[in-house]
């Protein structure tokens, strides 16, 4: 395939829906016909529609052409921790997405957290045949994937991987995903990478939701950098926070979000964290979402709430606690009298990476109660 690459650039204006439909669903396809699918030589690149898109992007397949103008093949070997909970009706398809990633050598480690709907069962019966370990059943249910992750980070056998990658249970992972992510986390010489998703709704919706704002000085102190499926780390940094997770797993038990707090704990290192621009995975919406996509006026309710009952102010001390970061602003959250919710809001374009996620915590800042912190 000299001088060929995998390529689909998506723009308005024009009518190709049909094949993002097809890639969209990629797991379901064997890797050989997907690529079949997208192999455009140079000089005759599609230009591809995707409705409901918004905003025109870019999504390569693949790493940069080498200097023989060939698309690089990779021995990369990264393991990727899965945590499960009745997710039966969407797990075979994120396992095939998974195994499909172009360019690495994925194996994959499973927690299930007592599940009763049949996800044990598929599991052992993908298990069979593919490069797979699943951790003996727990005695208790977890009770969050937060709890669930720490498990897996704690006692997952990730062997000789060269990174070490997230992944929930109901999403799609585009085929470049992980090679991608190798790829930024080499080139950029970082220690961690996240990346902006495409959400997905039963009734078609689409919409990027965009986390690659740039980061500023505090911001990993009020919130994560993506979902935590999107996160890559190379194994010398995981095996780093391995070390931490394991010596402080009873001081994360009552933190319910596992993306903030690694994040938290890279940056307040001191180490580079990279927020990738470029989606390569469909983030499935769905009625059990732990989290999700937190867009409309329920999640600003909730969020509301969430602030005034003191919880957000709670989670921040306490990951900046267990993380060890001693700085102004957790000084100034930890006291939050008027002169320090006046500090707050004059530095707050340093605690938030999105313009708009900064305006709404300077009026988040006087709504948080002073009695509710560690």
């Amino acid at each position: 395939m000299s001088r060929n690459r995998y390529f689909l650039r998506v723009r308005e204006n024009h009518n190709h829906a049909p094949l993002f439909d097809q890639l969209a669903h990629c797991s379901l396809f064997q890797l050989r016909e997907v690529t079949e699918i997208l192999r455009f030589p140079r000089r005759s690149r599609e230009t591809l529609k995707i409705p409901r898109f918004g905003p025109k992007m870019s999504i390569f397949f693949g790493a940069e052409l080498n200097p023989n103008g060939d698309l690089p093949t990779s021995s990369t070997q990264i393991c990727v921790l899965l945590a499960t909970y009745n997710g039966a009706k969407w797990l075979d398809e994120q396992i095939d997405s998974i195994i499909a990633q172009h360019g690495v050598r994925s194996t994959i480690v499973v927690s299930d957290d007592a599940s009763t709907d049949g996800t044990s069962a598929l599991l052992q019966r993908r298990n069979q045949d593919l490069p797979m370990t699943l951790l003996p059943a727990s005695t208790g249910r977890f009770g969050s994937a937060h709890k669930n992750f720490l498990r897996l980070i704690r006692e997952a056998p990730v062997g000789e991987a060269e990174f070490v990658a997230l992944a929930d249970q109901d999403d799609i992972w585009l085929p470049n995903k992980l090679l991608r992510a190798v790829h930024c986390l080499r080139t950029m010489q970082v220690d961690g990478y996240s990346s902006d998703v495409v959400a997905f709704w039963p009734d078609g919706r689409r919409r990027v939701l965009r986390k690659s704002d740039p980061q500023c000085s505090d911001d990993y102190l009020f919130g994560s950098p993506g979902p935590g499926c999107t996160f890559v780390l190379p194994r010398a940094i995981f095996d780093i926070m391995r070390t931490w997770v394991t010596a402080e797993s009873s001081s994360m038990q009552e933190i319910w979000v596992h993306d903030w707090l690694i994040y938290a704990y890279v940056r307040g290192q001191g180490f580079r964290w990279h927020i990738d621009n470029q989606p390569n995975m469909l983030y499935r919406q769905h009625g059990g979402n732990e989290i999700g996509a937190n867009r409309g006026w329920h999640a600003a309710i909730a969020r509301l709430q969430h602030v005034r009952s003191g919880a957000y102010r709670r989670d921040i001390l306490a990951i900046a606690d267990v993380v060890g970061v001693r700085s102004p602003t957790v000084d100034a959250v930890r006291r939050l009298n008027m002169s320090d919710r006046i500090w707050l809001l004059i530095h707050v374009r340093h605690l938030r990476r999105r313009l708009s996620e900064a305006l709404l915590l300077a009026v988040l800042i006087f709504c948080m109660p002073r009695g509710s912190g560690p």
